[in-house]
């Protein structure tokens, strides 16, 4: 019920802002969602490329296979609650079991994949937002420092954690933090795509392993 409440706590914190700023903050939020949810559907689709040309999987059979652990994923924003669907996902598509209990759990707690994206996306926006120019110094640090934070992250909805990641690579670009409040508001909606990306990529990681094993034998 939580999730299904959040547009309307996104609205309430919305629209004060907006009473007070104009149209401008609404056409720059969704700028910033549009361009996160673009980013995050071109990720996915071209881990589907990667499954088939990288691993030899029919694409249809694959997509089939992966769709329901997807639509928990988009559920749930949530990679952690959405590893059973995986499993099954995995076992429909006949890999080894041994392979998908150990690359699954490993990639669920290591490997999102939209994570730095959004980290490097939140500094952008801010930048472009107050008219900073970042210097390729400082770019470089935030990707690295977006990487490293990624790895380390739960994954967890991204609410739940977004003030917590952000913040670290924001103050490495010494841009204003203020904005971070109002963008954690807006989550909700690039965090179902980004939820989206990195299931498909913990089970494109599984289904190169297991193609290679079941190949090995």
């Amino acid at each position: 019920w939580i999730l299904w409440a959040g547009p309307v706590g996104v609205f309430a914190l919305i629209l004060p802002i907006s009473a007070q700023a104009g149209g401008s903050v609404i056409k720059a939020l969704g700028i910033y969602i549009g361009m996160l949810c673009l980013l995050y559907v071109s990720i996915t689709a071209l881990l589907y490329g990667v499954a088939k040309i990288g691993n030899g999987e029919p694409l249809l059979r694959y997509a089939k296979a992966i769709l329901p652990a997807q639509v928990v994923a988009m559920g749930t924003q949530s990679s952690v609650a959405t590893l059973p669907a995986m499993v099954e996902s995995a076992d429909s598509l006949g890999y080894p079991s041994r392979v998908t209990g150990l690359v699954l759990p490993l990639a669920v707690s290591l490997f999102r994949i939209t994570s730095p994206v959004q980290y490097l996306a939140v500094v952008s926006f801010i930048a472009w937002a107050y008219g900073i120019e970042l210097p390729l110094a400082t770019t470089a640090l935030c990707v690295g420092l977006a990487v490293v934070i990624s790895v380390g992250s739960v994954g967890l909805p991204g609410q739940a954690i977004f003030m917590g990641t952000n913040l670290p690579v924001v103050q490495a670009a010494g841009l204003p933090i203020e904005p971070l409040g109002l963008l954690v508001a807006v989550d909700m909606i690039p965090d179902i795509f980004a939820t989206l990306g990195n299931v498909t990529a913990d089970l494109t990681v599984t289904s190169k392993v297991a193609r290679t094993e079941i190949r090995n034998e």
